[in-house]
C-alpha cells in the first residue's frame, strides 16, 4: 500500500501542473516525497531478506543475494534500455549519454549525462 501511495506520489509530481486536477494540487506540492518513501520502502523489504537468513541463524550468502537482485532488475532495465537505444523517438528527451555509461552503471560519475533516461542512476 505505501509503495503504491509512493508511485502516485512521484508520478503526481511528474504530471504537467496543467494537468493536474485542482483537488490534488496541494498533493502535488510534497510529490517529490514519494522518491524517498520509496527508497525508505525498498531499503527495507531489501534488506529483510539478508535479515531473514540472520534470524534462522544462517550466514546468509551475498553472491545469491546479488544474483537474485540482479535476475530481478536487469531484465527489465535492459529492455527498456535497448528501447531507448534503438527508438529514439520513444525518448523523453533527444540528448542521452553514452551506451557504456548505462552498462557499468556509472551514469553519474563526471561528465554531462545527456538528458533521456537520467534516473537510471538510481538503480
Amino acid at each position: 500500500m505505501l509503495r503504491s501511495a509512493a508511485i502516485l506520489l512521484v508520478m503526481l509530481w511528474h504530471v504537467p501542473g496543467v494537468a493536474v486536477p485542482e483537488f490534488a494540487l496541494r498533493l502535488r506540492r510534497v510529490g517529490w516525497t514519494g522518491v524517498d518513501l520509496f527508497f525508505v520502502l525498498s531499503g527495507y523489504l531489501i534488506g529483510r531478506q539478508l535479515m531473514r537468513a540472520y534470524a534462522r541463524g544462517v550466514r546468509p550468502s551475498f553472491g545469491r543475494f546479488y544474483l537474485r537482485r540482479s535476475m530481478r532488475v536487469l531484465p527489465a532495465y535492459l529492455v527498456v534500455l535497448a528501447v531507448y537505444f534503438l527508438v529514439p523517438g520513444w525518448r523523453e528527451q533527444p540528448e542521452i549519454a553514452p551506451l557504456r555509461r548505462f552498462l557499468t552503471f556509472t551514469l553519474n560519475f563526471g561528465e554531462h549525462a545527456g538528458e533521456a533516461f537520467t534516473h537510471a542512476w538510481s538503480l
